[in-house]
């Protein structure tokens, strides 16, 4: 089977990179994290800040006296976030080693905007349809919507060749077909394009020397962290939303993480192929554990999965070996880049990280 020639483009985002406590018996070692919340300026407590674990659909408000309380997985390498909107945010990537009884959040200031040497070549209605093609990913589109798209600033840098991304407030992504309002706090987000010079004659005008046209993308990355919330929905509704999350993630990238580090890629319908080969995962990759993160060590560098529905994904390892926890998640974000089906999902088309924990 041959590989796609598709572009290479990094789904990892933090929110794909963490998970929550676990809610079955096979993650019941759960530890209780409990404090106040503060205004770092005038002490007084903060009732209504969101804490959650990132990129799941687990969170809780602190009340009136800005108290709080969480339960973690001791085996978790997830960070804790604390948001409020008007205060900078917290996160704390390893919440079991710190003293969280105190959490002082600070206020934001007023940022002025920066002062831009280099001019940006394209329109806002170009950089946004790239935004939405790379972050919530072409297949999810019709099913997403990004309430508060003008949030977002969107930058082109002809010297670097690369489109950025920034926000102060978070993302709020609505996708009515898996039923997810999503909470994304963007913190990383590129997409790196190689230059193709224009005919020699042409006009040299930079607007046209740059021109989106002249410019293929070549790979992309992203990074954050999420919260998940159920959308309100009527009973039939409801079973019809579950039996989509069902399917969607039978063909996850949550699926195959877990497979990969479990050994179990064939009885869950994913087949590993290497210069177009099928080939027995046993005799490709490794998968050993010790306490708590699993390390994955291939034997090659490029591969492809192809899973139930015949969808292709490729893996591009910058290294012979990655890490993940117990629970799938990546570790290794810039050690494994993929293109075809699993990126075109795309943010939108993810499910909260303790989806289905018992698969």
């Amino acid at each position: 089977m041959p590989l796609l020639r598709s572009k290479i483009i990094s789904n990892f985002l933090w929110v794909a990179g963490f998970l929550l406590f676990g809610v079955s018996s096979a993650y019941s070692q759960q530890q209780l994290i409990e404090g106040t919340i503060i205004d770092a300026a005038t002490k007084e407590p903060l009732m209504g800040v969101g804490v959650y674990l990132s990129g799941t659909s687990t969170g809780v408000v602190s009340g009136p006296d800005g108290e709080y309380s969480i339960k973690y997985d001791v085996e978790m390498k997830a960070p804790l976030v604390f948001a409020y909107l008007g205060y900078e945010k917290r996160t704390f990537e390893n919440p079991l080693q710190v003293d969280l009884k105190l959490v002082q959040l600070q206020q934001q200031e007023n940022e002025l905007d920066a002062v831009v040497i280099n001019p940006d070549p394209w329109d806002r209605e170009t950089k946004e349809r790239l935004f939405l093609d790379y972050f919530i990913g072409i297949r999810s589109l019709e099913n997403c919507e990004i309430l508060n798209l003008d949030d977002i600033r969107l930058r082109f840098n002809t010297d670097s060749k690369q489109m950025t991304a920034t926000s102060r407030n978070p993302i709020i992504i609505v996708n009515k077909y898996l039923g997810y309002k999503i909470k994304y706090d963007l913190v990383e987000f590129e997409i790196n394009f190689k230059f193709f010079k224009p005919t020699v004659g042409i006009e040299r005008v930079f607007e046209v020397e740059h021109a989106r046209e002249n410019y293929l993308a070549e790979n992309s990355f992203v990074s954050g962290t999420s919260f998940y919330q159920e959308l309100e929905s009527d009973k039939p509704n409801e079973r019809r939303r579950i039996r989509r999350r069902e399917k969607a993630f039978k063909i996850s990238q949550l699926l195959l993480y877990r497979s990969f580090i479990n050994k179990t890629l064939t009885e869950n319908k994913f087949d590993l192929f290497h210069k177009g080969f099928k080939v027995n995962p046993a005799d490709h990759y490794r998968s050993t554990v010790e306490n708590g993160v699993y390390r994955l060590t291939f034997r090659n560098l490029k591969y492809s999965i192809v899973d139930r529905d015949n969808h292709q994904t490729d893996l591009f390892l910058s290294s012979n070996y990655i890490f993940m926890d117990s629970f799938g998640n990546n570790l290794s974000p810039r050690e494994m880049m993929t293109s075809g089906y699993l990126p075109q999902l795309g943010v939108g088309g993810m499910l909260p990280l303790n989806y289905n924990l018992d698969k």
